[in-house]
């Protein structure tokens, strides 16, 4: 019996390095398409998102325009279904509410009691 061994890629740990040096350095020093590739690692369990964030960068033309993009358009880029597409216009959306919200500069919430 011969001993096997396990070839590794040089894609293996990629996700965890990835997250690894957000929490090391911050979300700043990311470039957009590294930033775009972090949010797809919670809408697609596997695969390679780089090559997708890349994809999607070059089909809107900016991140800005990735998340102002309705799901119908997003699902027309190959490899991002449903999901991924729900989950990139809701970024949007909750990046235009935050912004929205900071420069009206509302109530807050919270409640005086606690």
């Amino acid at each position: 019996m011969s001993n096997q061994t396990t070839k590794k890629s040089i894609h293996d740990g990629h996700r965890e390095r990835v997250r690894e040096n957000v929490l090391k350095n911050g979300f700043e020093q990311l470039e957009d398409h590294r930033l775009l590739e972090l949010l797809l690692f919670y809408s697609i369990p596997r695969g390679d998102t780089n090559e997708l964030a890349h994809r999607l960068l070059n089909e809107f033309g900016s991140l800005s325009c990735v998340l102002k993009a309705s799901p119908k358009k997003l699902m027309k880029v190959s490899g991002i279904g449903e999901g991924s597409a729900i989950y990139l216009s809701a970024m949007g959306e909750l990046c235009v509410r935050a912004m929205r919200e900071k420069s009206s500069k509302r109530v807050s919430y919270k409640s005086d009691e606690s």
